[in-house]
């Protein structure tokens, strides 16, 4: 057979050809943008972070030729002291989504699916893919309350919570969390990646359920998304479990030398996220001003759903808008395959003055789209 004749699908794993990649938000190149697309951080990292990348840094002849700590012993240390647990009871990893991929390639597979609420985190279905299990979704209606009995009915091996939601940004009481641990027979994996922007968070009940995974990012509160830091606070036999799956040394050196500076700095980013959290605020009250329907946040984003000046909404309103944004240089987020998605738009809380740029081009758009 010529080499050109071959079909280099039919040589490939099945379920890789069949499945659809995570896409993630667009990163533009050049400058002139307000980002608002993807839920990073719009402040930067502590200095101390940077402080010692460059100490580690200035020492790189002897210490970049060499492999760093193989499981990221001193960052698990410090991050069990920061949640009063053992470190035994922590993993890191090469950002939250690496925590993830551990998780479905240990609890799922051929006859052990996963579960996941839906709508939410879209890379949940691509890891369940790529292992070749089955998704099983309970689906939220508007109001995006946990449904805790069909959850725990739903004969997943594996479940996949994110709180606070995203897309939605709604979060969950920890009580509500705790019930679900209680009656929910296989793993639970709360994915907390915007929990420190949350009234409350499932942390403290790793020590009460063996079965509950919490993972957290780096990327959101820490202002950490380019280095990619994750980790997964569990039972030790979870965590034993799942460095068996992981790959070596999956946490560079520079990564954990940054992890172990930023939360060496709490003071500091306690700061940005109470910023935030007062900038989101006052976005919600604007919409509200405006009529538009904003679902309650807990996340540093809003969901929301856009009204043109002729009081119309629906998916061609929010695509309307989205595109108007992106052709001035600002970037939201369009889920537009979900119906309790697909009228609006997610739109990451930036700085004050990111968050006026964009007030003044919806007050632009409400002009454009008056009645004729």
């Amino acid at each position: 057979m010529a080499q050109s004749d071959l079909k280099i699908n039919t040589l490939a794993n099945p379920a890789v050809v069949a499945m659809h990649a995570y896409t993630p938000g667009e990163q533009p190149e050049g400058a002139g943008w307000t980002k608002l697309n993807t839920n990073e951080n719009p402040y930067p990292p502590s200095p101390k972070v940077a402080e010692a990348i460059q100490r580690e840094l200035a020492e790189a002849g002897a210490k970049l030729r060499l492999y760093p700590n193989p499981s990221s012993q001193p960052l698990r240390e410090a991050l069990g002291k920061l949640h009063g647990v053992s470190a035994e009871r922590v993993i890191a990893g090469n950002g939250s989504d690496d925590i993830l991929n551990l998780l479905v390639r240990v609890f799922c597979g051929a006859g052990r699916a996963a579960g996941m609420t839906t709508p939410s985190y879209s890379l949940y279905s691509v890891l369940v893919a790529l292992q070749g299990g089955s998704l099983i979704e309970v689906p939220f209606d508007r109001s995006f309350q946990l449904d805790g009995r069909r959850i725990a009915e739903c004969g997943a091996n594996i479940f996949f919570l994110t709180s606070p939601n995203a897309p939605s940004g709604v979060g969950f009481p920890t009580a509500a969390i705790a019930e679900i641990a209680r009656t929910y027979p296989g793993v639970l994996v709360v994915d907390e990646a915007y929990a420190p922007f949350a009234a409350e968070d499932a942390a403290g009940l790793v020590a009460e359920f063996p079965r509950l995974v919490i993972t957290r990012s780096f990327s959101k509160a820490y202002s950490l998304a380019g280095l990619r830091l994750g980790y997964a606070l569990a039972h030790p036999d979870v965590i034993a479990l799942l460095d068996r799956a992981r790959d070596s040394y999956n946490l560079d050196r520079l990564a954990q030398t940054a992890a172990l500076a930023a939360i060496g700095d709490l003071p500091y980013y306690q700061a940005v996220i109470s910023k935030i959290i007062k900038t989101r605020a006052s976005f919600v009250a604007q919409l509200k001003t405006l009529g538009w329907q904003a679902f309650p946040s807990e996340a540093n984003f809003v969901l929301v759903e856009p009204v043109n000046a002729r009081g119309e909404s629906g998916p061609a309103v929010a695509q309307d808008l989205f595109a108007f944004l992106k052709a001035r240089r600002i970037l939201v987020r369009y889920f537009g395959k979900h119906p309790l998605t697909h009228a609006a738009l997610r739109v990451t809380i930036g700085t004050d003055q990111e968050m006026a740029v964009l007030q003044a081009a919806l007050a632009l758009w409400l002009n454009h789209a008056k009645p004729r």
